[in-house]
C-alpha cells in the first residue's frame, strides 16, 4: 500500500505538460513609426524554448511578416534557455506587422514538452513629416 502513495503522485505529475506564459500579455504590441529605431520585448515563462527549422538546427522561435518592414527578431543574450526574444529595427514603411513567436518547451523529469504559438501586432506609422 505504500509503494501506491509513491507511485501515483509520480504518475499525476509526469501528466503535466508544460504551458507557455508570455509578457507582454497583450496581443497589440507598442506602435512603431517609420525612420525611428524600435524595440520590443517578449519573455516566454514556463520552460526551455526550443526551435528547430527543416534542417534541425536550432533557429529562433518567431517570424515577422511582412518581413520587409525593417523590423526583425533576435534572442535577448546567449542564455540557454531562449526564453527572450527581442523585436528591433528602423522601419522603413507603415504598415501592420504580425509577430508570431512559436516553439516547444523542454520537459523534465517529471513533464512533458509543451508547444506555444502566440501572434502579437504592430502598427508602424508613418512618420509626421511624410506626405
Amino acid at each position: 500500500m505504500g509503494r501506491f502513495f509513491l507511485v501515483l503522485p509520480l504518475l499525476l505529475l509526469s501528466a503535466c505538460s508544460l504551458q507557455a506564459e508570455f509578457t507582454p500579455e497583450r496581443e497589440v504590441l507598442n506602435d512603431a513609426t517609420v525612420g525611428i529605431p524600435y524595440y520590443n520585448q517578449i519573455n516566454i515563462f514556463g520552460g526551455v524554448v526550443l526551435s528547430y527549422d527543416l534542417y534541425g538546427k536550432q533557429a529562433i522561435a518567431g517570424d515577422i511578416h511582412p518581413d520587409n518592414l525593417g523590423l526583425h527578431l533576435q534572442y535577448c543574450d546567449d542564455n540557454e534557455f531562449n526564453n527572450c526574444i527581442q523585436i528591433r529595427g528602423t522601419p522603413t514603411k507603415a504598415g501592420i506587422a504580425k509577430v508570431r513567436v512559436h516553439g516547444g518547451l523542454g520537459g523534465g523529469m517529471f513533464s512533458k514538452s509543451g508547444e506555444f504559438d502566440k501572434t502579437y501586432t504592430i502598427t508602424v506609422k508613418d512618420s509626421e513629416g511624410s506626405s
